[in-house]
């Protein structure tokens, strides 16, 4: 029988090996943090949210978030699925909002295998989400 391993790669802020979810995590929150096209060699990496940015928390700019992020995170990371995204206040402060992510997690989705699936979520501020640099 072959061997299934966890995806691992480095926390981009510590340097330690991250496995499974947590490096999921991050990814998606690489993918959602960056601009597309603005990587040299890999153009259609990325989302396209900055546009949303500083836009009111319409239905319609909500949906178009969704559409950016499940479109970003289903092209690019194969471990996660999302399943539902709210708007959320985040930490309890007056005006930091984000979203919450209500994802399945495919452990071994990198391998192709979709027969293992967690349950999982992400929540993930506006600010962080497609940088101007």
């Amino acid at each position: 029988m072959t061997e299934r391993r966890l995806r691992s790669g480095v926390d981009r802020r510590t340097g330690k090996v991250l496995r499974g979810l947590a490096h999921a995590d991050q990814s998606v929150r690489i993918i959602l943090s960056t601009r597309r096209n603005s990587r040299v060699m890999r153009l259609a990496f990325g989302s396209d949210l900055r546009a949303l940015r500083g836009e009111n928390l319409t239905a319609a700019n909500v949906l178009r978030a969704y559409a950016e992020m499940v479109e970003a995170v289903h092209s690019q990371e194969p471990n996660i699925r999302i399943v539902e995204v709210q708007p959320w206040t985040l930490d309890g402060r007056a005006g930091v909002i984000g979203f919450l992510l209500a994802c399945t997690h495919y452990p071994f989705g990198h391998l192709g295998d979709y027969s293992v699936a967690e349950p999982a979520s992400l929540t993930l501020p506006i600010a962080s989400l497609a940088r101007s640099a």
